[in-house]
């Protein structure tokens, strides 16, 4: 059986993800352009693409279904939302503090304006926007969420089928015997 290295894998390109997300996240804090967003989600759906196409090759001489394919994205997403996670908890408490209370304040304020809520819920949410372990968790299920939809995707571009009929060494001279034989009938 070969030895894959699922989370080192998972792990590496996890890291590269999380970078890309933070760069976009930090730019979100100064503009709320929507080409910022839709430059993000390309390079997203291109960097997961590209990550799942080196796994496939690396490991699939013996094919890579779909099942692992969407496995392996997931677990990618997984620890890039941790680490995203653990970024927006240092951003929202310390680094950009001022800018995602002015962010948080404007999301509170419309759910306060559909009046579903009480003023304790909101009270709630506004700490929970701020709680360490609730921006990590949140980051982690979202992100995971994110792969695996976008992963449904990209895991039937990616996968490769085992072959139904392996190369052998000892079928490839059998055939150029029987063609060497073929050859000397006629």
């Amino acid at each position: 059986m070969e030895k894959t290295n699922f989370w080192n894998d998972a792990a590496r390109y996890g890291v590269i993800m999380a970078l890309v997300a933070i760069v976009f996240d930090t730019l979100g804090f100064y503009t709320q352009h929507a080409l910022v967003s839709l430059v993000s989600l390309l390079l997203f759906v291109l960097l997961l693409t590209w990550f799942m196409k080196l796994r496939v090759a690396q490991y699939g001489t013996n094919g890579y279904g779909y099942g692992k394919c969407l496995g392996f994205m997931v677990g990618v997403m997984l620890c890039a939302g941790f680490i995203e996670g653990a970024y927006m908890s240092a951003a929202a408490n310390w680094l950009f503090a001022a800018k995602y209370d002015a962010m948080m304040s404007q999301q509170i304020g419309l759910l306060e304006n559909t009046g579903l809520y009480t003023t304790d819920q909101l009270d709630l949410m506004a700490r929970w926007l701020r709680s360490p372990l609730w921006l990590i968790f949140g980051s982690m299920v979202g992100s995971a969420i994110k792969g695996g939809f976008f992963g449904l995707f990209i895991a039937a571009y990616t996968r490769r089928e085992p072959q139904p009929f392996p190369a052998s060494d000892d079928s490839h001279d059998s055939h150029a015997a029987a063609d060497h034989d073929n050859d000397a009938n006629a």
